[in-house]
């Protein structure tokens, strides 16, 4: 970091011996953050060099891109002895899938409609209805009755995408349907304490907002590029490990005082914060000598629902000829 004894650089240096980041988990942080949006392409050198001020050594991070590669987020090309890695096709609709959560979260909104996906009690093995069961917690369903996931928001494509990534795309029901409680049923909302685990993620959120809270208050020192970098990878890294794990329900069924509203508000002041600082720092990395590098993408200016007014400049994310943000690749 570029100033080691700043209050900032020495609350960051607890910060990260108190939950050291693991090497492949902050690298996929990285890609779609930082680096989809410039193009998602990056030297092998410079992905170091940007990530050993986190506490990630070159030997764990070759291990976790060759592992990347071979997951196919990444692919590689061979430049002589240097080796440039590229975001693939499933890398980048992996990033994509995740932002809506990551910079938008759950929509204010909600038609009263629930996706179900149901398992037929045949024709489907114990190691099926597992797998099929993690993916769908991993996506934010609920298990409302044995073999019977539920979840307010999530599309029935996002159903189906998943029973196509196992190979049984024929073996479940995909539902949409409506709670019909008024006639004198039982209310599916009335189970999200029984199958949502909402007191773990609220605890979570309250400790993203105990960790990241003091960031806030030493950032009225303007950081220099490497530690607003620094803060902006580790910010979203420890956002973006809550937030794929939140189900996102509607705010008609989250508790009074919600903690997930509170972090969120506080994550996106300090991401735009950082944000000039940061990019300057990228830029100077891992713009360099880099043809496939191109400027940040326009999308990106709606994180976290945009810039706050006098964080910068407007000149700062790209424009086209009428003013508009242009956009590129999204992440």
């Amino acid at each position: 970091m570029a100033n080691p004894q700043s209050p900032l650089d020495r609350f960051l240096s607890r910060l990260l011996k108190s939950d050291p980041p693991r090497a492949k988990s902050l690298c996929v942080s990285l890609l779609g953050d930082a680096l989809a949006p410039h193009g998602g392409a990056i030297w092998l050198g410079d992905l170091i060099a940007l990530l050993a001020p986190l506490g990630i050594n070159e030997r764990l991070l070759r291990t976790s891109v060759f592992r990347l590669v071979a997951q196919n987020w990444l692919q590689s090309e061979r430049h002589g002895r240097r080796s440039l890695y590229l975001i693939s096709e499933q890398g980048l609709r992996h990033t994509a899938h995740a932002s809506q959560r990551i910079y938008e979260g759950a929509a204010r909104d909600w038609n009263g409609e629930w996706t179900l996906v149901a398992l037929p009690r045949t024709g489907n093995g114990l190691a099926e209805r597992a797998e099929l069961r993690r993916e769908l917690v991993w996506e934010g369903f609920g298990m409302i009755a044995p073999g019977l996931f539920a979840h307010p928001h999530t599309e029935a494509r996002a159903a189906h995408d998943i029973l196509e990534k196992l190979g049984i795309p024929d073996r479940a029901l995909v539902l949409s349907a409506r709670d019909l409680a008024g006639a004198g049923g039982l209310p599916i909302a009335s189970l999200a304490s029984q199958c949502w685990n909402l007191d773990d993620v609220a605890e979570q959120y309250r400790q993203f907002s105990r960790n990241f809270g003091p960031v806030e208050k030493l950032l009225e020192e303007p950081p220099s590029p490497s530690e607003a970098f620094v803060v902006r990878v580790m910010l979203l890294h420890n956002w973006r490990r809550i937030v794929l794990h939140d189900p996102h329900l509607p705010s008609q069924m989250l508790p009074d005082n919600w903690p997930g509203h509170a972090a969120r508000e506080l994550c996106g002041r300090i991401y735009w914060k950082v944000f000039d600082a940061s990019e300057a720092h990228l830029d100077a990395l891992a713009g360099q000598d880099n043809e496939r590098y191109v400027p940040v993408a326009g999308e990106i200016a709606s994180r976290f629902g945009g810039r706050p007014a006098g964080t910068a400049s407007e000149s700062a994310l790209p424009q086209s000829a009428g003013g508009m943000v242009t956009p590129s690749v999204s992440t």
